[in-house]
């Protein structure tokens, strides 16, 4: 479990930093513009494309970031991996809604990144379940 939501993560970091380049990359297009109805690059330079003024790609990126570092402690913390799993998971569900209701396209990359963040919340949920039910809910995670 902890090894698929390290691969997980990594693969996280992988999509979003592409995504990163790409929102202030060249107009020159991605190898994921498959038709109108999939575009990286529409999704990508939409307005949508920042939350407070900060690219969205980068928030995944220090998500991702964030979940690979907790999976790496020598003792991975799975309460904080699953509230995490579990933030981003909404944030990207929002996203997406965005990409089905107003932009009327969406990015395979984004789409990917959700199943891996969703994966991730589900694994940390089952980590998190296990340890609580082996060692009792007394002990703090």
């Amino acid at each position: 479990m902890r090894v698929t939501i390290i691969a997980l993560a990594l693969l996280g970091i992988l999509i979003s930093g592409y995504s990163w380049y790409q929102h202030y990359g060249a107009d020159t297009g991605t190898f994921c513009d498959i038709s109108t109805t999939f575009s990286c690059s529409v999704v990508n330079r939409s307005i949508y494309s920042k939350f407070l003024g900060v690219p969205v790609a980068a928030i995944g990126f220090a998500g991702y970031a964030l979940l690979l570092a907790l999976a790496l402690m020598k003792k991975p913390l799975w309460r904080y991996v699953f509230a995490a799993g579990i933030m981003g998971t909404i944030f990207s569900a929002y996203l997406t809604w965005i990409e089905f209701a107003t932009l009327k396209t969406f990015c395979v990359l984004c789409l990917i990144s959700q199943g891996a963040i969703l994966a991730i919340a589900v694994l940390a949920g089952a980590g998190y379940y296990q340890k609580r039910r082996r060692y009792g809910s007394e002990q703090k995670n």
